[in-house]
């Protein structure tokens, strides 16, 4: 399983360690958007292409040389020593088969880039994945003024748990909380994948931003749904950190969450409750 990797924090304002659950002491004011109203989804993804592609596809352009394993295990060490190895695939059902596949977490362009650095040259037998070049940035200039820091990996994200979460994700005093819904769930410092930043949108709000497309994902103070699990070591430096910033709560990953209604206009049953009752002949 691929290990989340923290990196450090993008620091937004210096900050002092608080007391208790208050963010720490800073001469600045900080907004809070706890609520906002869901903008148009309907109209801001009118342009919407119908698909997106996850990640780039280099084909091979050689067949399967002798040493095939031998280059497939060594690239795969190389890219696990930089910590961008998403994952592999093999040409046969045997654990000794070669790689014939290699997924990253580098785009093309960064992979071309650490190549030419090394003075490397890539298996051509290989079909290589990378993911796509991210757009926009994590805050946005528009932006920084609102947050005190903003809390997000560097690296990309890949593969991730596909079960859905729910919850309001909001600002308050230039730190983003998360709260789920059910009874006695607690406030908690929300942390985003490296795939979503921070923007403010034409009318003024604060809003969560897909790195990769460009589009608004939500409005901070909306519900909204995410993959997870994601776990996070709390006593890691940077999350350590956080806390100094933000106030002495518990942090938990968000991963790249999108609104709820921006997901009802992208798949409108979802809007209607499921079916309650049992299926014919079960009681």
């Amino acid at each position: 399983m691929r290990q989340i990797m923290l990196l450090p924090l993008i620091a937004i304002a210096a900050c002092s360690a608080g007391n208790g659950n208050k963010p720490g002491s800073d001469i600045r004011q900080y907004p809070t958007q706890a609520e906002a109203p869901s903008p148009d989804y309907a109209a801001l993804l009118s342009n919407r292409p119908q698909s997106v592609q996850a990640e780039s596809l280099r084909e091979p352009t050689a067949p399967q040389p002798a040493d095939a394993k031998e280059l497939g295990d060594l690239w795969v060490a190389r890219l696990e020593e930089r910590g961008a190895l998403m994952g592999s695939g093999l040409a046969g059902k045997d654990e000794d088969s070669p790689i014939q596949s290699i997924d990253t977490l580098l785009t093309a362009e960064e992979f071309d880039t650490w190549l030419a650095d090394n003075v490397w040259t890539a298996p051509p037998h290989i079909r290589w994945y990378f993911q796509q070049p991210l757009i926009a940035p994590s805050v946005s200039e528009a932006a920084l003024a609102g947050v005190r820091v903003w809390p997000a990996t560097e690296t990309r994200t890949g593969w991730q748990m596909e079960a859905a979460f729910s919850g309001r994700i909001f600002l308050r005093d230039g730190c983003v909380f998360m709260q789920g819904f059910r009874d006695g769930d607690p406030e908690k410092l929300a942390w985003f994948h490296a795939e979503t930043g921070l923007d403010v949108d034409a009318e003024g709000y604060f809003v969560l931003i897909n790195r990769v497309s460009g589009e608004i994902a939500a409005r901070l103070g909306e519900t909204m749904t995410w993959a997870g699990p994601n776990p996070l070591d709390q006593d890691n430096p940077q999350i350590i950190a956080y806390r100094e910033a933000c106030g002495e709560f518990e942090v938990e990953g968000v991963g790249n969450p999108e609104a709820n209604e921006r997901l009802y206009v992208i798949y409108p049953h979802l809007r209607e409750a499921p079916d309650r009752a049992p299926p014919p002949g079960i009681e």
